[in-house]
């Protein structure tokens, strides 16, 4: 019998120690009672859960979702609303820009029982998108104008070309002429890029330049103008200047956002530690930037680090040797570095990539040190030019199962998770596994509005803790981060699976959309994970949804794919596979419908512990 054949027959004897009776009419015990949402939030006759009454939206249409007694009629503002048996309404409601008051009348009964009418007043008010400039007369739109803040250049006659330049923009009537001065400079012409953006570049010399206020003159296609300032100031200050990370250290593999480091607008690319020290390009409205080869330069968040003091010298770290280390469950690799330099982890089809800046070393006299272990394939270190140091590493492995880059003292050590033994029992393919499931939200933290007076907290705690009990009777350890309606902190969730040296962290959530976007087309199961390393339970996981009987007979949830590259809390930790999964839209009716039936849950909670089997027969010898 196949390992996957065998999970799926172990997960089907699970199902029927849970409660389904066998042929010869015995009932085994249950093993685990599909958890009963708590008592609805709301009593009411008509109950909106979304949007909040007198709430503000941003956007000419709102999803207005909620339900009225099971039975009802409703209607707005005189108009029919379609209402289901349950009384679920979703309605993607039109609005006009201002205030709208909507009066919703419910009406339960037949004309021979007599009836029972019930109303509510409610508001919300449309803020949507101002409608683009014409062409005349010149305006400018306030909000626009860049720079946004001060605008610092250190040692500027020290800094590249490219670091020199500053480019102003504001937003504006289109198929105009633009000018800009920077104090007593200029004026200095600007270019309209696309539907009245208008840029300019100012490339700062030696001169010393102090909060020197940015001017924008606008000249319209009907010689009308308007002039205005940018709310920044542009300074060039004496340096070199060099910043130190303060942020404290959350974890191995955990990362909070706010401390990561990226291009402006951009997904963040590397999270140096505490103690990082680096140079200075200069700082813009409160960030500090930094330049690393081949990422261009880099914003990192000003509350996160120090800014040095004046004379503070260079620092960078220098590489001569290599060491292995056995702790065990992982393979360590330490490099004394001799200071804390930033520095970048990247996992590739084959192992994983680790990028050194400001270090110096030979790659050649690194690459003739014997290093060994059944988990390495091998160590290639290379430098083009005056780049950065790169270490290329091969894992004799077809999955990685997590890893994790941290300095201890000066040294940075790279830690490789070893893959897990096979099971002794066949039987129990998760015997010695530790998995924490993490039922999303909780406490305060509501997450997204149920339209059947359920929040999403209350469903995905039902669906956790039926994986909970699922998921142990397979052989696993299961740490959940929450059993009942808490708040827990979203890091507070990462470490606790790091603490427990977790195999995999498994959150459970149920989807929903933004303002102004149509739910109509929306529906589906989509799973989440930033790292490669998770991409084969999130397929497991998502094509065992897919496949349910209960959950596809009634052609639900839907495909909404995988999603890798994810940039979330909850998908960042590299310590070991993480991932999260969207179980269904609650702005979807079918959706909602599945999620809120104890058939529908209990079908989520077995799919998702039948796609972690699978992915353990398959990824196991």
């Amino acid at each position: 019998m196949s390992r996957l054949l065998l999970n799926s027959v172990l997960l089907s004897g699970l199902l029927l120690s849970a409660g389904v009776a066998a042929q010869n009419n015995s009932v085994q015990a249950p093993i685990s009672q599909a958890p009963v949402l708590p008592t609805p939030v709301s009593l009411a006759p008509i109950f909106v859960a979304y949007p909040k009454d007198g709430a503000r939206v941003a956007a000419d249409h709102v999803i207005f979702e909620g339900s009225v007694l099971p039975g009802a009629s409703l209607s707005i503002d005189g108009r029919p609303v379609e209402v289901g048996l349950d009384g679920l309404f979703m309605e993607w409601l039109p609005l006009r820009p201002g205030i709208n008051t909507l009066s919703l009348v419910s009406v339960q009964g037949g004309q021979s029982s007599g009836q029972s009418k019930s109303s509510l007043r409610f508001s919300v008010t449309s803020s949507p998108p101002a409608a683009p400039l014409t062409s005349r007369p010149a305006r400018i739109v306030p909000g626009s104008l860049m720079p946004d803040g001060p605008w610092i250049r250190y040692g500027a006659s020290a800094l590249s070309l490219q670091d020199r330049r500053l480019d102003f923009s504001f937003q504006g009537s289109p198929g105009g002429r633009a000018v800009f001065w920077v104090g007593s400079r200029g004026p200095f012409s600007m270019t309209e890029t696309a539907g009245g953006r208008y840029s300019g570049g100012y490339t700062l010399g030696t001169e010393r330049v102090s909060s020197a206020a940015v001017r924008f003159l606008l000249i319209a296609s009907d010689g009308s103008r308007v002039q205005t300032t940018a709310p920044g100031t542009l300074s060039s200050l004496p340096g070199p200047r060099f910043a130190q990370v303060s942020a404290e250290d959350i974890g191995r593999g955990v990362n909070a956002y706010l401390a990561g480091w990226g291009e402006t607008g951009g997904v963040n690319l590397l999270y140096p530690r505490q103690g990082t020290r680096f140079a200075l390009v200069g700082e813009n409205n409160g960030s500090f930037l930094t330049r690393l080869p081949e990422l261009g330069l880099l914003e990192v968040t000003r509350s996160t680090a120090r800014l040095l003091p004046e004379g503070t010298a260079p620092l960078s770290a220098t590489l001569t040797s290599e060491a292995l280390e056995d702790r065990g469950t992982h393979l360590a690799l330490r490099l004394p570095l001799g200071a804390r330099v930033a520095y970048r982890t990247e996992q590739t089809s084959g192992g994983l990539r680790l990028t050194l800046y400001d270090t110096l070393g030979d790659a050649a006299s690194l690459n003739v040190q014997p290093l060994s272990d059944p988990l390495l394939g091998g160590l290639t270190w290379s430098r083009q030019g005056d780049g950065p140091l790169t270490a290329e590493i091969a894992l004799n492995a077809r999955q990685q199962w997590g890893y994790d880059a941290v300095y201890e003292g000066t040294d940075l050590v790279l830690q490789m998770r070893r893959p897990p033994s096979a099971p002794a029992d066949p039987a129990l393919p998760l015997a010695g596994r530790t998995i924490v499931v993490d039922p999303g939200h909780g406490g305060r933290e509501t997450g997204g509005a149920g339209a059947l007076r359920n929040n999403e907290k209350d469903i995905v705690l039902a669906i956790g803790l039926e994986v909970a009990a699922l998921l142990r009777v397979a052989g696993a350890n299961v740490v959940l981060t929450r059993q009942t309606d808490v708040q827990v902190p979203l890091y507070t969730r990462d470490v606790l699976a790091e603490t427990q040296d977790a195999d995999l962290l498994v959150s459970i959530h149920a989807n929903a959309l933004p303002d102004g976007t149509d739910p109509r087309s929306w529906r589906g199961t989509g799973v989440y994970f930033t790292h490669p390393q998770a991409e084969a339970l999130a397929g497991s996981i998502q094509e065992a949804i897919l496949a349910s009987p209960v959950l596809s007979r009634s052609g639900q949830p839907g495909d909404d794919g995988l999603h890798p590259d994810a940039d979330l809390a909850l998908t960042r930790p590299s310590s070991q596979i993480s991932l999260l999964v969207e179980t269904a839209y609650l702005t979807n009716p079918g959706n909602l419908r599945t999620l809120m039936s104890r058939e529908g849950r209990s079908a989520y909670a077995e799919a998702i512990v039948k796609g972690i089997l699978d992915f353990y027969a398959a990824a196991l010898p």
